[in-house]
């Protein structure tokens, strides 16, 4: 005789069959682009320029890109960058990547045509572009794992924004609330945007530190011997929500300093995230757009 499930059994068993649906998909993600690996490896062996060159040609989405960005008011420039081999010597190797990088993300952010979608990309280029100011102003060396780790720490919240709506028919802003986001996401979905963005960067064979710091950014204590690479990217994405709240003019008081202990251990003082704000604002508003059209 078959028992017959409860209530309780069958919500838990949907439950089960919900978190196993969004891993699948989270698995499913078409690879990170080769040219990203291909263009590295020339950058990393100092292939001559006129080889990166013809590489980054075949590809129009981030040619457009690079030349764009070196012309944009950031680089203070007195005439038109027109060709890819200018903007290559102009940007330097560790910009050229930050570029690449970007472009092939744009890819996983969908078309931009929601807010929940706009604001995901945005977020998630002003703390990439926030993660290199803060990597010069403390002299930190690796930049472009900084940045690529800063880039894509949400990008298991592309997935679960598919599935709040689907299946919870709500955007993930009302099912966060004013609680612990992460927290929130695992009572609705059984996982959260940290663990499907660490399963995502594996699954992309990025780097272990990369990997490990998209998936403890809010919880750098549990990730182990990239502890300092998460802080860092735990940091820039409280830089990034602090700017946008005051972008909003709602009233944000910004960052508190003492219940934030991250800032404390990198040095960072309010004076300094002053700057730090009128940096990203002042000429890097081209680099947003360039960087953040998606």
């Amino acid at each position: 005789m078959i028992r017959e499930l409860s209530g309780h059994e069958i919500d838990a068993l949907h439950y089960e069959l919900l978190v196993k649906d969004i891993v699948a998909a989270a698995e499913k993600l078409p690879p990170f682009p080769e040219i990203a690996w291909k263009i590295m490896s020339l950058v990393k062996t100092m292939a001559p320029i006129k080889e990166i060159e013809e590489l980054i040609s075949y590809d129009q989405v981030i040619t457009a890109k690079i030349l764009q960005l070196a012309n944009s008011v950031y680089y203070g420039q007195r005439y038109d960058i027109r060709s890819l081999k200018e903007a290559i010597l102009l940007l330097g190797n560790n910009r050229l990547m930050q570029v690449v990088i970007a472009a092939c993300a744009t890819l996983y952010y969908g078309s931009g045509s929601s807010r929940d979608e706009r604001e995901l990309w945005e977020h998630s280029v002003t703390t990439a572009l926030t993660s290199e100011i803060v990597a010069c102003r403390i002299h930190y060396n690796g930049i472009l794992t900084f940045y690529t780790a800063a880039l894509l720490h949400d990008i298991g919240n592309t997935i679960l924004n598919f599935y709040s709506k689907i299946y919870l028919q709500s955007s993930l802003r009302e099912i966060r609330g004013e609680s612990d986001g992460v927290r929130a996401e695992r009572r609705a979905f059984g996982i959260d945007h940290q663990e499907l963005g660490g399963i995502i960067a594996r699954n992309w064979k990025f780097p272990a530190d990369i990997a490990s710091a998209i998936e403890h950014h809010h919880n750098p204590e549990k990730a182990g011997r990239y502890e300092e690479i998460t802080s860092l990217v735990h940091l820039a994405d409280l830089l990034a929500l602090s700017f946008a709240k005051k972008d909003d003019k709602q009233g944000q008081k910004g960052i508190d300093l003492e219940s934030e202990p991250i800032f404390k251990k990198f040095g960072i003082t309010h004076i300094m995230i002053d700057e730090f704000q009128n940096e990203l604002e002042t000429g890097m508003a081209g680099v947003l757009r360039v960087l953040g059209a998606v």
